[in-house]
C-alpha cells in the first residue's frame, strides 16, 4: 500500500506509527507545555508591582512576598497566598473561582495559587493599579 488511512506514506505517518507528538506547545523550565508557565506570569506581576523578578521554586512553589506586595499595593489584608489573590480578584469586581486556589481540593494542596489563579490575579492587579 502507497498510502495510509491519512493520506501519507505510512513509513511516515506518525499516528499509524503510534508516535507521540503531541508536544506541540512550546519549551518552558518543566519541558513542552501549550501555554504560559507559572514563571511567566509571576515575571509579569513582578512588572507589574515594580519589583525585582523572583523565581518559582521546586514543585512551582510560589513566593509569597510578592503577594504581600500585591497586597500592600492595592490596600487589601494581607494573609495566605489564596485568600490574598481572592481578596485582589474580587476588589477589581472579578469573580473568583474555586480552581484559582488549592482549598478546595482534598489534600488541601499545600494552600497555593493555580496557574488560573495567577492569571486572574495579574488581570485583577492591572485594573486596580493601571499597569
Amino acid at each position: 500500500m502507497d498510502e495510509c488511512v491519512h493520506g501519507m506514506n505510512p513509513e511516515w505517518c506518525g499516528t499509524c506509527l503510534k508516535i507521540d507528538d503531541s508536544g506541540t506547545g512550546q519549551s518552558g523550565s518543566y519541558g513542552w507545555h501549550g501555554g504560559e508557565t507559572k514563571q511567566d506570569v509571576l515575571n509579569d506581576l513582578c512588572d507589574i508591582l515594580g519589583i525585582k523578578r523572583l523565581a518559582t521554586s521546586n514543585g512551582s512553589s510560589l513566593p509569597t512576598e510578592v503577594f504581600q506586595e500585591a497586597a500592600s499595593q492595592v490596600g487589601v489584608a494581607g494573609g495566605a497566598m489564596p485568600e490574598v489573590t481572592e481578596r485582589i480578584i474580587r476588589k477589581a469586581g472579578m469573580p473568583y473561582s474555586a480552581d484559582y486556589d488549592s482549598r478546595a481540593t482534598k489534600s488541601g494542596g499545600g494552600s497555593t495559587v493555580t496557574l488560573d489563579g495567577m492569571q486572574a490575579l495579574r488581570k485583577a492587579l492591572r485594573a486596580l493599579l493601571g499597569a
